[in-house]
């Protein structure tokens, strides 16, 4: 039996008996496999070599399996959604026990090669974590890769965050500026007040908010990259004397307060046990009767709090933690917040996601060259697994206004926002 014919073997009993979302099979020769019972594929399974296959599989691990792509032991050509729904169905195939010894026999039975895989690909972080000094290298890391990096699958104004989507056909720079002014209304930010975001990246949204709501205000980041870019803008735009950005933890604040807080998708940079201290700190932060708006990432706590892929801290965003929603609600009510608002984005994240992708797969030989073909392969999957996690509701995307109830303060208007 030709290796070949091996690879076609375990693959034909990896299938159930009708699969759905089929793919084809391109060889290392460049011959193409249509496997029996496929009747349209929706993407094509590249092997680079003989040994390909039993390297993706053996072991059996998510990791090993992600791994094998990021090193290009195989491609994936077409819609990574077919690639998802495909692994799903045949992960969920039942067999017997009979099928199952079988199936690892011929596994065990493929050809062999030796494996891609480098092991000094990623940075290892020191400290202890959720420190100061390791969120900041875990923030570098992902955040300081290369400003042109994400200028190529960004908005022009570079907000990496969940854009708002009035129509599906709605452009993502269009999405993002209607998602900023959302924050700002959610905020019922006023003419002369102060702002303080948290994680605030590129500087869009105090940019936006200095130059359409007159407030004056501070973005503090734990990117250089981020914090260099951000301030360049700034100058050009002449409003200086209304916004900065700032190379800073916001725990490090002091004997300051602000009329209002936003933090734009940094809650799962913080970690679960350092959420008490981190609402706590914005609390300090914010004068009495004053919003936060905290927009956030989670995990589904009804489908076993699905913590993300397994790679994700390993190549793609260090340190990265995921709690349900009612945990982020229930410490900051603890901290002696009031829940205000609570609204769910996970559908408009899913149309982020794709647009992101979308960019990143139309600019993947710019990519390659600032960052090269394994981290062009992270984010590619990165941002497939986001999108596709937000549509199947394993993660989930929920923002909500805290006021903070010291004091009488100013309730916004009712129905301000709508």
């Amino acid at each position: 039996m030709t290796p070949k014919d091996k690879v076609k073997e375990v693959i034909s009993l990896s299938f159930p008996e009708k699969l759905k979302n089929g793919f084809d099979v391109r060889f290392w020769d460049g011959e193409i496999w249509k496997p029996a019972g496929v009747e349209k594929a929706g993407f094509t399974l590249v092997l680079n070599s003989p040994g390909a296959l039993k390297n993706i599989i053996l072991p059996p691990t998510e990791l090993n399996v992600t791994e094998a792509y990021f090193f290009d032991e195989f491609d994936l050509e077409g819609d990574l959604f077919n690639v998802f729904e495909s692994a799903y169905e045949i992960a969920g195939t039942k067999r017997t026990s009979g099928k199952n010894l079988q199936l690892l026999g011929k596994m065990a039975a493929l050809p062999s090669s030796p494996k891609k895989k480098d092991k000094n690909f990623t940075k290892k972080l020191s400290g202890q974590m959720h420190s100061l000094e390791r969120d900041s290298e875990a923030v570098s890391y992902h955040y300081d890769m290369s400003n042109e990096l994400y200028s190529l699958w960004l908005d022009p104004q570079m907000v990496y965050s969940c854009a708002r989507f009035a129509t599906e056909d709605t452009s993502l720079e269009d999405a993002q500026k209607d998602k900023l002014d959302y924050i700002c209304k959610k905020l019922d930010l006023k003419p002369g007040e102060t702002l303080l975001d948290c994680g605030c990246g590129w500087g869009a949204l105090v940019i936006y908010a200095a130059q359409n709501y007159g407030v004056t205000a501070l973005g503090v980041t734990l990117s250089k990259n981020q914090a260099d870019r951000a301030n360049k803008r700034i100058t050009e735009l002449g409003i200086r004397d209304k916004c900065r950005v700032e190379l800073k933890d916001v725990r490090s604040i002091k004997d300051t307060k602000f009329d209002k807080i936003s933090s734009v998708e940094m809650l799962h940079h913080i970690g679960y046990n350092s959420l008490p201290e981190y609402f706590q700190t914005i609390k300090e932060l914010l004068k009495p009767g004053g919003l936060s708006f905290q927009l956030g990432v989670t995990n589904n706590a009804a489908k076993g709090e699905y913590k993300g892929p397994v790679f994700a801290p390993k190549y793609f965003m260090p340190d990265y933690e995921l709690s349900p929603i009612g945990e982020y609600l229930k410490i900051a009510e603890k901290a002696g917040f009031e829940v205000y608002d609570v609204e769910d984005f996970r559908q408009h994240y899913e149309l982020t996601a794709r647009h992101w992708l979308n960019n990143i797969e139309k600019n993947r030989q710019a990519i390659v060259q600032i960052s090269g073909e394994v981290m062009y392969r992270v984010y590619r999957l990165s941002m497939a697994l986001m999108a596709y996690g937000f549509h199947s509701n394993l993660i989930n995307l929920y923002h909500f206004v805290l006021r903070n109830t010291e004091g009488k303060g100013n309730y916004p208007p009712l129905k301000r926002w709508y």
